[in-house]
């Protein structure tokens, strides 16, 4: 398992939690205190972060996964076991240069809902002309 440090904000505080990943089997492990951790599975890592910021919606991750314009494509999600997303741009279709590693600090426009980034997702594609958007989820 790779270990990552992604830092969050409770209370109006900065802390730092730990990630640990494993990409063959979609698996999380998340822990916030050294006697507490989790584990998360789901269809790939940025499902599994997800998991872990709807369970604690009093933190907001600071990392590029948890902002609400990102989101990983069904190719990036197989490829890189979720690891890479797209920022995505209103209006703009995503290239190349708006992929971004969902474990990077990230402080703007973030949520802990992860139902706000589908939404946010369905926008986009309704701001590209993409035909029966509403389906997506």
């Amino acid at each position: 398992m790779k270990t990552k440090t992604v830092f969050a904000m409770t209370n109006n505080q900065k802390i730092k939690t730990t990630v640990k990943y494993d990409t063959r089997n979609c698996l999380m492990t998340f822990s916030e205190a050294e006697n507490f951790s989790k584990i998360y599975c789901g269809k790939d890592i940025y499902s599994c972060l997800g998991k872990v910021r709807a369970d604690f919606p009093q933190m907001i991750f600071l990392c590029k996964g948890a902002k609400i314009n990102v989101m990983p494509s069904r190719m990036a999600s197989q490829m890189s076991a979720g690891l890479v997303a797209y920022e995505m741009t209103l209006g703009k279709q995503a290239t190349n240069e708006d992929i971004v590693h969902i474990f990077d600090y990230e402080e703007e426009n973030l949520t802990s809902n992860p139902q706000d980034q589908i939404d946010f997702f369905k926008k986009w594609l309704a701001s590209l002309g993409a035909q029966d958007y509403e389906k997506f989820n």
